[in-house]
């Protein structure tokens, strides 16, 4: 028990001398001022036994500028690396290892890559080159923010840097000043009503930004507007109407009962045989001179009950042309119109039924798939 109680004394004996004589302790005395990193770093190495490791070109432009007697070698490392992507690591109590942590511009390639993904306006603009500034010491970067169109100051603009960790805003001059060590920075401006715009900066010297901001596009969401067309002139074919069977339906009726031929003869050059006669003239022509066709067969009679019925289910029907002048070869056998009536046709997907109750008659209409997609059935009885 002895025994290990004397070997961790004597451990911890060690790792305390271990620790204080670490190379990370020796102090500087001034001496150093005006010289390059690299320089210090041999002379160290030669006059205490240390050893650095690190590639030549990460330092190279690191110089001691100010005054650092009486500070140890860590408290140099951490100020001289302030805002760089370098670090140090403690092998040995004599060893340092120099590393470039990427850290930083990871994330300054994420942000831009990001703003470009998101659409927004990226510039680039370096001021100076690295090693102008010494370590320690900020720059001033001095801007001004104008609208792109018109040349006005935007006052109260927002200017963040590396994604928000830093923000200010501009003054009543639209003018804004940032205190920045060297280094690489994004930087965000943002107005309202204006596009976002993103500057890519590297600041080794002090420089001066003009900013200027396009006004918001604003993107409307998709309007469709919907409506009958107007058959072109082109096609339009002379003499021939189209009846919808929904005005149809809409027109006054007798008793309730909707007629489509009724309804024919309201159009212009149409007339009524008499009240109690079926059938209708067409520009003084009699009424055996019009065709009347349902699905293509020819109906004699259009009416029931000396014309106070029709003899056409409108629930059936799906659409009515009618003929009074310019007739097509194909209806031949009449001079005077032809009233052209097609049904409906059976639905292919889904079963469909209409009902309708009346004073004097009641209809109904039945349609619907017999095999889902290729044959369907459409029936209609009216009483």
């Amino acid at each position: 028990m002895k025994t290990r109680c004397i070997l961790l004394v004597l451990f911890c004996l060690f790792s305390f001398s271990i620790h204080a004589q670490s190379i990370l302790d020796y102090k500087l005395d001034g001496s150093e001022r005006g010289k390059a990193l690299t320089d210090v770093l041999s002379e160290i190495e030669e006059s205490q036994g240390a050893k650095f490791f690190y590639l030549r070109e990460w330092i190279k432009n690191i110089n001691l500028d100010i005054d650092f007697s009486g500070k140890t070698l860590d408290e140099t490392l951490k100020e001289l690396f302030k805002d760089k992507s370098l670090d140090y690591i403690l092998m040995y109590p004599k060893v340092v290892v120099i590393i470039k942590d990427p850290t930083k511009d990871i994330q300054r390639r994420e942000a831009l890559i990001e703003a470009l993904m998101a659409g927004k306006k990226v510039e680039t603009y370096q001021f100076g080159q690295e090693g102008d500034t010494p370590a320690g010491q900020e720059l001033i970067i001095d801007g001004e923010i104008i609208d792109w169109t018109t040349g006005d100051v935007l006052p109260y603009a927002t200017v963040s840097v590396n994604d928000s960790l830093q923000t200010t805003a501009s003054d009543e001059q639209g003018r804004f000043t940032l205190r920045l060590p060297p280094g690489s920075y994004v930087l965000n401006f943002n107005f309202v009503g204006y596009d976002e715009k993103v500057f890519d900066l590297l600041a080794y010297a002090n420089g001066k930004l003009f900013v200027e901001l396009e006004k918001e596009s604003v993107e409307l969401a998709e309007v469709v507007v919907q409506a009958e067309r107007t058959q072109d002139l082109t096609k339009s074919k002379i003499g021939r109407t189209v009846l919808s069977v929904r005005d149809i339906k809409h027109a006054p009726a007798f008793l309730g009962e909707v007629d489509l031929v009724k309804q024919v003869q309201t159009l212009p050059g149409v007339t009524t045989v008499g009240e109690a006669a079926t059938g209708f003239n067409v520009r003084g022509g009699s009424v055996d001179q019009n065709l009347i066709l349902y699905d293509g067969m020819p109906v004699f009679n259009s009416s029931h009950v000396f014309g106070f019925l029709t003899a056409f289910n409108p629930e059936a029907v799906n659409d009515v042309a009618f003929y009074k002048g310019g007739i097509p070869s194909e209806y031949g056998g009449r001079i005077s119109s032809v009233l052209d009536i097609k049904s409906k046709d059976g639905d292919l997907q889904d079963w469909k039924v209409n009902l309708g109750l009346g004073m004097i008659t009641s209809n109904a209409m039945v349609n619907g798939p017999i095999k889902e997609g290729k044959t369907a059935m459409a029936a209609s009885i009216r009483s």
